[in-house]
């Protein structure tokens, strides 16, 4: 999940995308430990307090919220390369796996002393059951970028896209009863999301193109169909046991779409400073909110009520985070420039 990738090439900045970024990430992890407790204390017991409850809670579903990263990581990674410039393959795995592979071993360390018990390899692998189960996947679309543009560029995008949606909706079918991705492993779940990824390279390649969008009323609607999508995936996932294995793919779509509208609108209305700066760390949020919630718990802090407690909790998993991003994170970013490797 290329949170920390840049967004800026040949003097185009793409802002929005480190906007949109850090909103993702947060939303992945008040997916994770609940929304704010609005309706906390009330009679569940009554059928509108029940409805009030669920409702609420129901607001938020971080899967949806990754698979939109997948798109921002194809467009990232294909966006320097989006004019058939040439790909130095040592100095692009190097910086790739520098970037990611640091600030996760960072990572790791903090789960362990966290208290969480991992296991690294077998049926059961902390990588794969964890919310890093995302990054298995990214590596792998790291690993065949190189092979997936020889392709684009001699078949087309109609080809490739094609022919992997038609193979990811066919491998998801493989596990019709599937509560989650851990039954097809990591290989299959990038086979089956790979469109959706190859998505956002192709809107790295329209991007220029794009004219502005100038209608606040438009990108509030796109903005509210994206939500609409996610939730509809959620109770169809919870409610009707179709399971987000199958819908994600089509969701991505619906990303796909989105995205290229918040790119077009940027260009009228530049997203608001704070996001954008946010959006720099916010692979570290992706990464560590787990652990930072955990020793915010070992701090064993006075019980201040529902409301403080929340706010204090994401306080201090926000601030854990950037910590981390200081530390950790952004010298892999400074290493990962240094390499000159031109083959």
């Amino acid at each position: 999940m290329v949170h920390s990738e840049s967004t800026s090439h040949a003097g185009s900045r793409y802002a929005v995308l480190d906007a949109l970024r850090f909103v993702l990430a947060f939303w992945v992890t008040v997916g994770h430990f609940g929304n704010f407790p609005l309706f906390a204390g009330v009679d569940i017991s009554t059928r509108l307090g029940r409805t009030l409850e669920h409702g609420w809670n129901s607001l938020v579903f971080g899967t949806p919220a990754v698979i939109v990263f997948f798109v921002i990581s194809g467009f990232c990674i294909h966006l320097p390369y989006r004019d058939g410039k040439r790909l130095p393959l040592g100095r692009y795995y190097a910086r790739r796996y520098t970037r990611i592979l640091v600030p996760l071993a960072g990572a790791l360390v903090l789960f362990h002393y966290s208290g969480k018990k991992m296991q690294f390899w077998g049926e059961h692998s902390f990588l794969w059951e964890s919310v890093l189960w995302s990054l298995a996947c990214e590596e792998i679309y790291y690993a065949i970028y190189p092979g997936l543009r020889i392709l684009r560029n001699r078949f087309g995008w109609k080809m490739l896209l094609g022919s992997a949606f038609a193979v990811g909706v066919v491998t998801a079918a493989t596990q019709r009863y599937a509560a989650d991705w851990h039954p097809y492993g990591p290989f299959l779940t990038a086979l089956i999301l790979l469109p959706v990824w190859l998505l956002g390279c192709l809107l790295a390649e329209q991007a220029r193109n794009l004219a502005p969008l100038a209608s606040r009323g438009n990108i509030w609607l796109w903005r509210f169909l994206i939500w609409a999508g996610s939730w509809v995936a959620e109770m169809l996932h919870f409610k009707v046991h179709l399971s987000y294995t199958h819908t994600m793919i089509w969701f991505g779509v619906l990303a796909y779409f989105w995205i290229k509208k918040e790119l077009a609108y940027s260009g009228f209305s530049p997203p608001w400073k704070l996001l954008v700066s946010a959006g720099g760390w916010s692979y570290s949020l992706y990464l560590v909110h787990e652990p930072a919630l955990a020793f915010y718990f070992k701090l064993r802090l006075p019980n201040l009520g529902i409301f403080v407690n929340w706010f204090a909790s994401f306080a201090f998993i926000l601030a854990a985070c950037y910590l981390f991003y200081l530390l950790v994170e952004r010298p892999s970013h400074k290493l990962a420039q240094k390499i000159r490797l031109s083959r």
